[in-house]
């Protein structure tokens, strides 16, 4: 009976240190690269779906989608998630880097930079927090990869 307390004690203590490494930072890197991908994905479908230039945001602290590079990303230069929030945020957390850029996917889907030349490599989004995450843009066909 002993041996089965003091095993139930260390299995308790181990549970405890195990969710607070969980809470940390994992899964808020996750979550956020997630949301980041999705987003970027959303845009590209938008684009080709309205047939027309949508920039990707990505700054220290938020990432948004506009209608235009140099626009403030309100009214009608944001574009609108699916919950009708106007511009598409996503919020940085803290703790969390990201290199800023601002890239766009035209009306066919493809992937150019901000004044909409097309680029002969891939882009490479890294997220950073407590492990490193990357996805990739194609440059021609404009998929996002994770």
């Amino acid at each position: 009976m002993a041996e089965l307390i003091a095993v139930i004690v260390i299995v308790g203590i181990l549970s405890v240190f195990a969710m607070a490494r969980l809470n940390d930072g994992f899964a808020t890197t996750r979550g956020f690269y997630d949301s980041l991908l999705s987003q970027v994905q959303y845009a590209r479908k938008i684009a080709v779906a309205q047939r027309r230039a949508v920039f990707v945001r990505i700054e220290a602290g938020q990432s948004r989608l506009c209608y235009s590079a140099a626009g403030a990303c309100v009214g009608g230069d944001g574009v609108a998630s699916s919950t009708g929030e106007v511009p598409f945020r996503v919020a940085v957390p803290s703790g969390i880097t990201i290199g800023a850029v601002t890239f766009q996917f035209d009306g066919l889907g493809r992937y150019r930079d901000a004044a909409g030349a097309a680029t002969a490599a891939p882009l490479l989004v890294t997220v950073t927090g407590d492990s490193t995450l990357q996805f990739r843009v194609e440059h021609e066909t404009g998929y996002v990869r994770p």
